[in-house]
């Protein structure tokens, strides 16, 4: 694949990126929708593949219901059922994006809304929450956290990818503000990854955290 092949495959990626809104963010993933996962796949995108690597070394197949929190066009769902997890809910910024999502059966329930909103689950719904490819810029903020840990269970688990932009240093301020209020409790982290290989790196990690 050349430069130019990865400019095109990912040109609605810098723009969501940079985005300035979350209806400017969903708008260019609304656009996106009908060719995101072949772009995504053609560059070697890794965030699904990471956080489902950590859920399992840490949560047990058959565990429900787990949420998809940024579902996309439903990779992470397709991923989980394969690997034993077969009750995932999900949710998204973008109606087309939930439309592909929606057209391969794997969710149990989607949803429209906003992570950083106050999200329409009850407390304590969820046995554990994955997030890939959410938590960075132009994207869900990390105030969002603090409802995926209202709707996690005690005892549940929280995996998650975080990027560049909140990487190095917004993100361990968040870290420590729930540690500190008895929200959660470290489990592990996987090393730093390429997240999306282009031009200039994406480095990106994935979290585990234990809802307490």
């Amino acid at each position: 694949m050349t430069p130019s092949d990865d400019r095109e495959n990912t040109r609605y990626l810098r723009k969501a990126y940079t985005a300035k809104s979350r209806q400017e963010v969903s708008g260019c993933y609304d656009a996106w929708a009908g060719d995101y996962e072949t772009h995504m796949k053609n560059v070697g995108y890794l965030h699904p593949a990471m956080v489902a690597a950590l859920l399992t070394r840490h949560v047990t197949a058959g565990t429900g219901p787990i949420l998809d929190a940024g579902a996309g066009t439903g990779i992470m769902a397709e991923i989980l059922i394969a690997l034993g997890y077969p009750e995932v809910v999900g949710f998204d910024g973008s109606k087309r994006m939930l439309d592909a999502a929606a057209s391969k059966n794997a969710y149990v329930e989607l949803r429209h809304m906003y992570l950083g909103d106050t999200l329409d689950y009850p407390d304590d719904r969820f046995a554990a929450v994955v997030s890939a490819g959410v938590f960075t810029q132009g994207h869900a903020p990390l105030s969002g956290l603090e409802e995926l840990v209202r709707v996690t269970r005690a005892g549940g688990h929280i995996i998650f990818s975080v990027g560049p932009a909140y990487l190095d240093g917004p993100f361990q301020k968040k870290r420590e503000e729930l540690e500190g209020k008895g929200l959660w409790r470290f489990v592990d982290a996987s090393e730093r990854y390429n997240s999306t290989p282009l031009e200039e790196p994406l480095p990106a990690r994935v979290f585990v955290f234990t809802v307490t």
